[in-house]
């Protein structure tokens, strides 16, 4: 692992992306602040901007949020930026369910949410579709 952190701090995120697909890492919050515990948060956030753009997926877009809402401390104002990922998700994968459920959940009662109370019914409107 001190190979693939190195590289991950130089920028070679092709490497880094590689060496964790080869050992099938498993992508959690928790695993990403134990196991890169010593890399910068803005490397970080540029790795998983990386990833998404190599391999797209729901489960990824909530990744780089939980990211930058919890451990992405670089960021003075995140709501946006998160705003901006999840609107991107939304597009790219039709009201997910899983999408939809983590905006819920992480906005519905939070007095900084990007998302206004007409995007939220909207989007539970989406759930019992």
């Amino acid at each position: 692992m001190k190979m693939i952190i190195k590289k991950l701090k130089n920028g070679e995120y092709n490497y880094v992306y590689n060496s964790l697909k080869e050992r099938k890492y498993d992508y959690s919050l928790d695993n990403l602040s134990k196991d890169f515990s010593s890399v910068d948060n803005k490397d970080m956030y540029c790795y998983l901007i990386y990833l998404l753009s190599v391999e797209r997926s729901p489960s990824y877009y909530i990744l780089l949020c939980d990211y930058i809402l919890y451990l992405g401390t670089f960021f003075y104002d995140i709501h946006p930026v998160i705003h901006m990922f999840m609107k991107q998700a939304l597009e790219e994968y039709a009201y997910n369910k899983l999408i939809i459920d983590w905006i819920i959940a992480t906005y519905e009662n939070h007095p900084d949410s990007p998302f206004s109370n007409d995007e939220l019914k909207f989007l539970k409107s989406k759930l019992k579709q």
